[in-house]
């Protein structure tokens, strides 16, 4: 049997905020569970290619950063192959686009999405089993620390 594929990208700014979406009450899908942006890879698809389309698709944000592989392994529950990539971004939540509904929360397509602060991040937050699994090293790791030094996302090797 084939494993699911998942891409989850962790876009950090340089303020050390992750950006996190959430689905609302009425999603059919894992209502009210927060995730990085991600999802499944086509079957033809890399992982760094579904990487950069689905942040695209799920935020309207580019991946103008080199993607780092941040973790790879499977998962039991879901049973998936599960693929963490991290980017530096220039973005803030200035930047995060807004569906035409009343209020202050940033939304696209269905989803709340937050730069977080790192420290914030797995503060009394339900998540998505792959983003729950993946979000606790990953926010102790080199990686992290690096990417919230970054001053200018462009020069990152």
């Amino acid at each position: 049997m084939e494993l699911d594929r998942i891409v989850l990208v962790a876009l950090v700014n340089r303020r050390g905020e992750v950006l996190l979406r959430s689905r609302d009450q009425v999603s059919t899908v894992r209502a009210n569970r927060w995730s990085l942006p991600g999802g499944g890879a086509e079957r033809d698809e890399s992982a760094e290619t579904a990487a950069v389309r689905l942040v695209r698709e799920q935020t309207s944000l580019s991946v103008d950063s080199p993607l780092r592989s941040a973790w790879w392994g499977r998962l039991t529950s879901p049973r998936a192959e599960v693929r963490l990539f991290a980017a530096s971004t220039k973005a803030t939540t200035a930047d995060l686009p807004f569906d035409p509904v009343p209020g202050a929360l940033s939304r696209f397509g269905g989803y709340v999405l937050e730069f977080v602060p790192g420290a914030e991040v797995l503060s009394g937050r339900s998540f998505t089993p792959a983003s729950g699994f993946v979000l606790p090293n990953f926010l102790g790791s080199g990686l992290y620390r690096e990417l919230t030094t970054v001053t200018d996302p462009d020069k990152l090797v």
